[in-house]
């Protein structure tokens, strides 16, 4: 039985709980601790900490299940993945004309970037605008 299915199992009827093998609910007791965490956070740590039997676990939880006439919604919650950041990467004449006008290295012009990127692109975009297509 895939999760889900067993999902609908746990927050469905008796008689569908009733029909599932020990192996079923033993084999996604782990999931099932994952999904009730959204809700139960310490009882999901204690079942976790005191180690108890896996249909134990889920009989457990079918207890708190049973009051539910359908899957809830925390059980299916979406996760959006983070925007992809494209590295920033200035023109290296730019970044040569930033690196002259602070006297700085290539080693610094980095830690400058790790610890205040903002200014640093700030501060480069400025020369970029103000250099325009000048190549000298």
């Amino acid at each position: 039985m895939k999760l889900f299915d067993y999902m609908k199992v746990l927050f469905g009827s008796d008689a569908e709980w009733n029909k599932l093998t020990s192996y079923d609910k033993s084999k996604n007791v782990f999931m099932t601790n994952r999904f009730m965490s959204i809700k139960w956070p310490i009882q999901a740590n204690l079942f976790n900490k005191l180690k108890t039997d896996p249909i134990g676990t889920n009989e457990s939880w079918r207890l708190i299940t049973s009051k539910f006439n359908r899957v809830p919604g925390f059980i299916y919650t979406k996760v959006r993945s983070a925007p992809k950041n494209s590295e920033w990467k200035p023109d290296p004449k730019y970044v040569e004309v930033y690196m002259k006008l602070n006297e700085i290295g290539e080693r610094e012009f980095k830690e400058a970037l790790q610890y205040n990127p903002s200014q640093v692109k700030i501060a480069i975009d400025k020369i970029q605008k103000q250099m325009g297509n000048d190549t000298n």
